[in-house]
Order: C-alpha cells, then structure tokens, then sequence
C-alpha cells in the first residue's frame, strides 16, 4: 500500500500517514467487539509486539455498531489498525463531566497512574478549557502543517486555541440556523425585516438558559461583550436595538408566548416537525439528522438585521495527552487518519455534524446538503466561553420573556440587564 512521508497534504510537519478512503458501506465489515458502554476495542490480527493507543471520547461519540456514525467511526479504527499493523486502538467513553468524567479521569491519571492515560481525547470546549488550563495537553502549533491550517475554517481554529496556542483540532460543529418550510418561505429568509412581513410565527429557543440566539443576535449587530478593561458588558444601544426588534415581533404576532416554552435547538427542531410553526431557530446537528425525512424544508444561516449571516459554533476537538514521544508518533498517525477529509467528511455527514474542514465537506455525495453546511460554516464565529454565558444567559433570557410577555418596555428591559450584570 502507498505510504508517503512529509508531504504537504498530510497533517503534521513530519510524520508518515497511509491514506485510505473512507468505506461507502462501512456496516459491512466486521464490528469492532465492545467491552460494556465503557469500553470500545479495535481488534485486528494479533502482533508480537503490537502498541496500544488508547482514545477517549464523550458520550455521543461512542464507536459503537448500532447507529451509522458509531459504525462509521468503528470502521475507520478498524482501518487504521489494518494499515499499521503493530498497532491497536483502544477506546473508552468517558463522562463529559463529573466523578470518573472525562477531566477528572485525566486528573486523577496524572497523578496516579500515567501509563494509563490516553493518547486522544475527544472533547467539547469546556473540558478543552479545563484540560489546557491544568496542563493535561500538549500544544500542537509547531506541529501542524500550514496547509492542513489553511484548510479550517477561521472560527474552528479560534476555537481551538487557548491563551494564544492550538491546543486541539475540532473534528465536529453545530450552529443554531433557521429551518423553514418552503410552502411558507419562497426564499430563504435572510432578514428580520423579512420576517416581520412575512407575519408568519416562528419560534426560538427563548428558554435556552445561556440565552445563546439572543447572544447571537446581538453579536450580528456589531455588540461586544466586554469593555476595555475586559470585564463582561454589553452595549445598551445595541441591546435597545435587539429588545426592539422583539418587540415589534411580538406586536406582529411573529413571536409569542408559545416560544417560551423552548429550551433547545432540538425542541425548536420538534416543534417544527409537529407543524407548530414555518420558521424555527433550530441547530444544524437536529437539522442534519433528519431533514430527509421532513418534506418542503430547507434552512440556512439564521436572519439577521442587515441579512448578513452571523452564527455561533459549538465545536469538539481532538487533544493529545501522551508526552512520551515514542507513543506521541503513533497518536498523530492516528489523529491524522481520523482527520482525512473523506474519512472526517463520511463520520460528520452520518453523525450529522458540520465537519470544520472546508475539504471534507467537499467531499460529500452531490445528495447531501453541502450548500448549507458551507454557508453555515462560512457564517460562523466561535461561541464565548461558558462562564461569560453563565452571567448574561439569566438576564438576557429575563428580558426577552418580559418583552414577548409585554411586561416591560425595551428601555426598562435593557437597563434591568446591565444593572444585573454590572453587580456581579
């Protein structure tokens, strides 16, 4: 089989990679066997001397044969083993937080047992902060090859980046977008105005604690979230604008009370299936799940004041934990293999994520919905960190109710949110 060192297409500055397409069936093929929910072993023909690279992953990136996106992910490591012989991978699936999660495991490794600490980790962004800031990765900057860089889009690498270094390359992102149907909508709607005219309902997720599409929103208007001593503050001229635009939604009937009953991308996405309304904020991830099966539907980047799209990513990323060098060579190969763009393109499409690499979403079938994830992927800005959106989520999500309840005007709303905020 054709091995190449060094080249520019491969991840790492230096490192020998074995490419393989990924599989159009890869259901197929053998499965890997898993131990329990807490173990996943791919198992290949036995070696004398066979290394075993050990990857962790969260919940809902489990390998496992019984959804397309674990079989999918089985294959590819049953693959990798194939294509390096002495080497076997084992996965486990960690908690994503919590006593025996995914950093208190780490933690707990470092301290007592190094040599049963994983080579990959598959994580979100808030064990991504906890695990750079006590150490537990290492920095990929001077690793990674420029062309695999040039490859992402710009918010997966920010989203990566903690302090100034890369700490980890996403392999997986979602976005809260508009779905609508086309019954409604000829023409994706591009503009609150646009939607105003329409008079037709739509719903939000107005109960989302961290108040993330009103983030959103407010952040397309050109609002910042800090002031220049970098405390978290928000502009009470553009927050006016937002609350306005609330308002007149809810004098048009465009948002009522019904919308605060939505906590999620993925109740909105139910309550669009149960024909409560043409127009939902949803996320891409429910979208991407099940949009074939949802006649006359289509969604894109989510409408804004001035019609340019303007989302907030969710990103998941691969971090390396092994310090040992020898073992380090190894986690890369197999980094690099998972990160191929057919073999990242073929998981995200079955696992219905958007994959943040621009070749990898070229890569999918003319069938699938690869206008919209460009789109979507083209439009996003990676989110702010969970304790900035755990001190506005709370007010902002208060006044947005009053203002669709009618129990406060946009001014009195908007002044309750930076007293709140101003006093913690």
């Amino acid at each position: 089989m054709f091995r190449r060192c060094c080249t520019a297409g491969g991840l790492l500055l230096a490192a020998c990679v074995t490419p393989t397409p990924a599989s159009p069936d890869p259901t197929s093929t053998s499965p890997l066997v898993v131990a329990g929910t807490t173990e996943a072993t791919a198992t290949a023909t036995p070696y004398p001397t066979q290394k075993t690279l050990r990857l962790w992953v969260q919940p809902e990136f489990e390998p496992k044969s019984d959804t397309p996106a674990g079989a999918e992910l089985l294959y590819q490591l049953q693959r990798f083993e194939q294509a390096n012989s002495g080497i076997k991978v084992e996965v486990r699936v960690k908690r994503t937080s919590g006593v025996g999660g995914m950093i208190d495991s780490l933690r707990t490794g470092m301290a007592a047992a190094p040599s049963a600490l994983p080579d990959l980790i598959a994580i979100d962004a808030h064990n991504l902060d906890a695990a750079a800031a006590d150490e537990l990765i290492l920095a990929l900057d001077s690793l990674i090859n420029p062309d695999i860089m040039s490859d992402y889009y710009p918010f997966a690498l920010e989203s990566g980046r903690r302090n100034g270094s890369l700490m980890a390359l996403p392999f997986a992102s979602d976005a809260l977008v508009a779905a609508y149907t086309t019954t409604a909508y000829a023409q994706h709607p591009t503009t609150w105005a646009g939607v105003l005219e329409s008079a037709f309902p739509i719903i939000i997720p107005a109960a989302d604690p961290q108040s993330l599409y009103v983030v959103q929103q407010y952040l397309s208007l050109g609002g910042t979230l800090r002031d220049r001593s970098g405390a978290v503050a928000l502009s009470t001229t553009v927050l006016t604008e937002l609350l306005d635009y609330y308002s007149a939604a809810r004098a048009a009937a465009v948002l009522t009370q019904n919308t605060l009953e939505f906590g999620s991308g993925a109740e909105t996405w139910s309550a669009y299936r149960e024909l409560r309304a043409p127009l939902v904020i949803t996320n891409a991830h429910s979208y991407l799940e099940d949009a074939a099966m949802a006649s006359n539907t289509r969604a894109g980047p989510a409408p804004t004041q001035s019609g340019k799209p303007y989302d907030l990513a969710e990103v998941w990323s691969y971090a390396l934990v092994s310090t040992d060098i020898t073992r380090e060579s190894s986690a890369w190969k197999l980094l690099d293999w998972l990160l191929q763009p057919q073999n990242l393109g073929a998981w995200a499409l079955k696992a219905g994520y958007l994959p943040p690499r621009a070749e990898a979403v070229d890569s999918w079938p003319p069938e699938a919905p690869t206008d919209f994830a460009r789109q979507v992927l083209a439009a996003s800005h990676s989110r702010p960190d969970t304790e900035t959106l755990a001190l506005l989520g709370p007010p902002l999500g208060k006044a947005v109710r009053n203002v669709i309840r009618g129990h406060a005007t946009t001014s009195t709303a908007t002044q309750d949110v930076i007293l709140e905020i101003s006093t913690h």
